[in-house]
């Protein structure tokens, strides 16, 4: 009896076995996490298609370095893939979403979409320092964005010429430390650094100071090429006010030599007929 109820036990547990391999009968498949984006991969990483698939971004107060290193990379891109790209150099502001694969050239302090990417570190320039700039990778849910930052914008402008000059798959890991020979900042040897809201004051003081002098050369050019102007106007004029003078001149002594030569003829006259008239 004892036999023939582990017997049945044993059956059961068959069938159910039987079953369950049944209901499982798809193979276990490995569950692959996201992998974080890798230097090695530039610049395919924003290439889709054959295509540029990226947003190249500078801050809305940018320094001209910034822009510079823009068009560089702007350059390169159409080099690498023998294509014009169009709509690619953007402004902070005109970034309306982090969902798309973008290069953010600029620290947190000089570019608003770098601070996003950064999740808004507090210094601004917090972990950088003179002689050394950074290019930064993240992965945002399935997109790839880079940050080129410097301490200085020299150091952000010396960052982005390394990646655009390195060899196409030399670089490695998710972020990269370029040396920066440039000099130290007395203040910030001495660990009283400034606060970001003076940072930015002072750097939209120095775009303003510049902005000024520019106008003001503009201004001085515009005024010196009108006086210039106005000079051969009136040299002109004056020319011709003497071309006309003398024509006008010219004229009247024609006009007077005619009557001065009819009246001789006529008092030649006048005598002829005198001495005509006594003879």
């Amino acid at each position: 009896m004892k036999k023939i109820i582990l017997q049945l036990i044993l059956m059961v547990l068959l069938i159910n076995i039987a079953f369950a391999d049944d209901l499982g009968a798809e193979p276990s498949r490995q569950i692959k996490g996201l992998v974080p984006p890798d230097l090695s991969t530039f610049p395919e990483m924003f290439i889709k298609d054959g295509n540029f698939n990226a947003v190249i971004v500078v801050g809305d107060k940018a320094p001209a370095s910034d822009v510079i290193s823009q068009s560089n990379l702007i350059q390169f891109f159409i080099s690498y893939i023998g294509k014009t790209i169009i709509g690619s150099a953007k402004l902070a502001s005109e970034v309306s979403t982090l969902e798309q694969n973008m290069i953010s050239i600029g620290s947190p302090c000089h570019n608003s979409i770098s601070s996003q990417i950064m999740i808004e570190p507090k210094p601004c320039d917090k972990w950088l320092e003179p002689g050394k700039a950074f290019i930064l990778l993240y992965y945002y849910k399935g997109y790839t964005h880079m940050v080129i930052e410097g301490y200085s914008d020299k150091g952000t402008r010396a960052a982005a010429d390394f990646l655009v000059n390195s060899k196409i798959g030399s670089l490695r890991g998710a972020n990269v430390l370029v040396e920066v020979d440039e000099p130290k900042d007395e203040t910030n040897e001495q660990g009283a650094k400034e606060e970001p809201a003076v940072k930015e004051e002072n750097i939209t003081a120095n775009i303003e100071e510049e902005k000024e002098k520019l106008i003001s050369e503009l201004t001085e050019k515009i005024a010196n090429k009108s006086k210039e102007q106005s000079k051969k106007t009136d040299n002109t004029a004056i020319t011709k006010t003497k071309e006309k003078i003398s024509s006008e001149q010219k004229e009247a002594i024609k006009t007077e030599q005619k009557k001065e030569t009819n009246i001789i003829k006529k008092i030649i006259g006048w005598i002829s007929s005198l001495f005509g008239r006594s003879q």
